[in-house]
Order: C-alpha cells, then sequence, then structure tokens
C-alpha cells in the first residue's frame, strides 16, 4: 500500500472534547493534488477535459472556500473559470455542488458546525 498524504488523528482537546486533527504525512504528494486542482481552475482547460476526480476537487474546494487551494482573491480572478467548471460539475453530478454548498454555509453561520 502507498504511503498516505494525510492521516486523521482523533485527540481530545483540553483533554476532554473529541477532535480530529488532520496531519499531512507526505507533503509533496499533497503538494501535487494541490497544483492539479489548481491547474483545472487556473490552466484554462475546458470543463469536459479536466478528469472528474480533479474537477470535483477544484469545484468543492472552491465552493467551500479553501483558502490553502484558491485565495480569495484568485476565486474572483478566475470566477469565469470557476463557474464553468460548477456547470459541467453540476451536470455530472446533478445537486450535490448545490447541498455541500448549503451544508457549508450553514456550518459557517453557526461557527464552524459539526464537532466543537
Amino acid at each position: 500500500m502507498p504511503p498516505r498524504a494525510i492521516t486523521v488523528r482523533q485527540e481530545k482537546r483540553l483533554g476532554v472534547l473529541p477532535v480530529d486533527r488532520v496531519v499531512v504525512e507526505d507533503p509533496q504528494q499533497v503538494r501535487a493534488l494541490q497544483d492539479r486542482v489548481r491547474d483545472a481552475v487556473i490552466g484554462g482547460s475546458e470543463p469536459a477535459a479536466i478528469p472528474v476526480d480533479e474537477l470535483t476537487m477544484a469545484v468543492l474546494a472552491a465552493e467551500t472556500e479553501v483558502s490553502s487551494v484558491f485565495s480569495g482573491k484568485e476565486r474572483r480572478a478566475h470566477k469565469p473559470a470557476l463557474k464553468a467548471l460548477a456547470a459541467h460539475f453540476d451536470g455530472v453530478v446533478p445537486g450535490l455542488r448545490k447541498a455541500l454548498r448549503d451544508s457549508y454555509l450553514s456550518s459557517r453561520a453557526v461557527g464552524g458546525g459539526w464537532g466543537a
């Protein structure tokens, strides 16, 4: 089995509250994935030419404002590309983007949501 890029460790905050801590085990593998996802947006490829896994990660990273993938400035600068990717994604997986976005917004409204 290849080494994992990340692991999730369960810990206790203040010795009481259970939390999941994401640990990067292979920074090079994570960086390569980040670069592929960014290229799906910034590279100017046709949405249909982007592999579904990279399309999914790019759209969901943008929708949930994952700042380690796209800064707010980058999301604004590449808004047309992100819209095209989102439209293609909606054709492939109808309803998922909206459901995830709604879930993200509702959890953000209550201070981060699930877990603590």
